[in-house]
């Protein structure tokens, strides 16, 4: 009997493969689940899923996020607990899921089972899906509930005959994506456009009107389910104010939508920047293929780039009214390009002998290296660690004396803190439940609370100050200056990714102060725009400028500040920063209140152990968006001013 030929496939080969890629997806999702820490928006989750079902409702109506996402990780929390491997699990399973429908969807948009596996396989390596898939976050569930409305609209395009079980299911899919993140919107008008084009153009032997109605019935039926929300919805858009009001720069936002869905979190800029000619490269190759392919290949450009671009067109026009903006918001849009490249690359193009397989096989196997590279940065590279909070806490435990308070700066960074320490109260400044990018610190409402915290008979005499965020809530560092007004800076060696620490020590209530702590009082205007009222050199050797805006103008007013000794040796140039802190630039500063620059040592004395000494400064002032601008006049008939001796006492 005549042997079968080696190259001869086994029946069950296909769904083998399927099945090894599934537990593939499995395995990368799972593998080090909980070896990092939660980050904020991770102990979000899991303080809200702690909660009774209406205060979770009531706390995710207040904060935008439907929540059918935090139902799902609270049932689930309720049976496996609520360690970090249990409170990610969700979204891994999710992204497992997701794969397994992916494959299915592609072959049922190609009519070819072959290109089950490659879709299978991009999906489950893509670091972008490894990544959300790894956090306790609603991402994972958004795609999965995404791929299976997705799935099934095109399986309802197919079939000669409404189905109402699959309507059902669209309805209910496209409804939960809906609770599950309201960019789900964005997805189903994507898919709404494909749909329509579809059954108006291409598929002849359906009547339109037989597709039509149908779905217009399911789109009624969503907007019924999701009207509840609007509510909710509508008003926390109108008054969210966790971002800064601006432009958004499209090109920038367009580039990082880009990295994101080809390097995921966990390349640095510059190599995947790079890594953007080939995935471009290997995209134009899909997209050549499809074309060639004929009427399926037509058709399955027509969802992938509704799939795709519709999405990411409104997240950007949403972002140009709301300037709020992050490339996971996006995220819906990704299986678009994951179908051009996995169907481009497995469809036949009808343009030669099998050997024309050679240049798919290479832009997969090109596809699949970028992946894993980008996985190794995920799993391997601790400057992509997320927010240490619980290597945080178990520093702090046992330094933590009975005379000391932790200062969680920004105070919105508690759900995490209680997470890992909720036996550990800490003082939060400011003490809010959401980010809000209006409520400062400044030293009139810090010095009550601080005096209060700190009193004499409050036994506590130091602080383990905790950054997070600061730079939202506390752009000029008030706290660290109240701080070093009141006490002195003992110091800790520890770092920890995304946080910062500083320890403080011999806290006096008495002086912690409620307005800019002028010492040194000067005359310096600069254009008729803002006037320099005065300086203070803290015991640390920082350096504080104090400013009053005078003039509605809104340049972006930068300085440059020269360090000299009194022999005119010169110690340290700063050649431009902004005035304050970097994200409080001179356009949010209100007319005529002090605002506070501070320098540290290390930047204006060009060493990190400053020295005791007389020191003399020249200051210049321009237009940080206009570097031919000449510097601002003076009323010293100069372009410049200069400030001395100033003294520098080291404590």
């Amino acid at each position: 009997m005549p042997k079968a030929p080696l190259h001869a496939s086994h029946p069950h080969t296909p769904r083998t493969r399927l099945l090894a890629t599934t537990l593939l997806a499995f395995a990368l999702t799972t593998f080090r689940l909980d070896w990092q820490s939660l980050w904020y928006d991770e102990g979000v989750t899991a303080t809200v899923t702690q909660q009774s079902l209406p205060d979770l409702t009531a706390w995710t109506a207040a904060d935008v996020q439907p929540p059918l996402y935090y139902y799902t990780v609270a049932l689930w929390g309720g049976v496996a607990g609520w360690n970090e491997w249990a409170l990610r699990f969700p979204s891994a399973w999710a992204t497992v899921l997701a794969v397994l429908l992916f494959a299915t969807l592609l072959a049922r948009l190609t009519g070819a089972g072959s290109a089950r596996l490659p879709g299978a396989l991009l999906a489950a390596l893509h670091p972008l899906l490894v990544y959300y898939g790894q956090e306790a976050r609603m991402y994972a569930q958004l795609t999965l509930l995404g791929v299976l409305a997705g799935g099934l609209l095109i399986w309802l395009a197919n079939r000669p005959r409404p189905s109402w079980f699959g309507w059902a299911g669209f309805v209910l899919a496209t409804t939960a994506a809906l609770y599950t993140h309201y960019f789900a919107l964005f997805l189903f008008g994507g898919l709404a456009i494909a749909f329509l084009v579809d059954s108006f153009c291409w598929r002849r032997s359906v009547p339109p009107a037989r597709s039509l109605w149908p779905f217009c019935a399911a789109s009624v039926a969503i907007a019924l389910l999701y009207l509840p929300w609007l509510g909710a919805v509508v008003p926390q858009l109108s008054q969210d104010r966790s971002y800064w009001t601006g432009t958004l720069k499209v090109g920038e936002a367009l580039a990082r939508i880009a990295i994101a869905f080809t390097s995921g979190e966990t390349v640095l800029e510059e190599p995947a920047s790079w890594l953007l000619v080939s995935y471009g490269l290997v995209t134009a190759y899909a997209l050549y293929r499809l074309w060639r392919a004929g009427k399926a290949g037509h058709r399955l450009l027509l969802y992938a780039l509704c799939w795709l671009g519709v999405p990411v067109l409104a997240v950007l026009l949403l972002a140009l009214a709301l300037p709020k903006f992050n490339a996971r918001y996006a995220l819906t849009a990704l299986p678009g390009l994951l179908l051009i490249w996995s169907g481009g690359l497995s469809l036949s193009t009808n343009q030669g002998p099998d050997s024309s397989r050679t240049g798919p096989r290479a832009a997969l196997l090109l596809l699949i290296a970028s992946f894993f590279f980008s996985l190794s940065g995920w799993f391997f590279n601790p400057i992509f660690s997320k927010d240490q909070w619980r290597q945080l806490t178990e520093f702090l435990r046992p330094r933590l004396g009975p005379e000391e308070r932790v200062v969680l700066v920004s105070g919105h960074a508690w759900p995490v803190w209680h997470y890992y320490a909720p036996d550990l109260e800490p003082l939060r400044l400011p003490d809010l439940e959401i980010i809000d990018v209006e409520a400062l610190l400044d030293f009139d409402n810090t010095a009550p609370i601080l005096r209060q915290t700190f009193a004499n008979d409050s036994g506590l005499r130091g602080a383990w100050l905790v950054n997070w965020q600061s730079e939202v809530v506390d752009p000029n560092q008030i706290v660290p200056i109240q701080f070093e007004l009141s006490g002195r800076e003992k110091g800790q060696s520890a770092s920890f990714q995304g946080i910062g620490l500083r320890r403080f020590t011999g806290f006096r209530a008495s002086r912690f102060v409620d307005s800019p702590p002028l010492h040194t009082t000067t005359p310096f205007l600069f254009g008729g725009q803002v006037a320099l009222r005065g300086y203070r050199v803290l015991s640390n050797g920082d350096l504080l400028l104090f400013w009053e805006r005078l003039s509605p103008a809104s340049p972006d007013l930068h300085l440059q500040l020269s360090t000299a000794r009194a022999d005119g040796t010169v110690l340290a140039v700063i050649p431009g920063r902004r005035l304050a802190g970097y994200t409080y630039p001179f356009t949010r500063w209100q007319p005529g209140k002090l605002v506070t620059g501070h320098i540290p040592a290390s930047l204006w004395l060009g060493t990190p152990e400053p020295a005791t000494g007389r020191y003399w400064l020249t200051i210049t002032l321009f237009d940080g968006n206009d570097p031919q601008a000449a510097p601002l006049p003076t009323n010293t008939d100069s372009p410049l001013v200069e400030i001395g001796p100033v003294e520098v006492t080291i404590e």
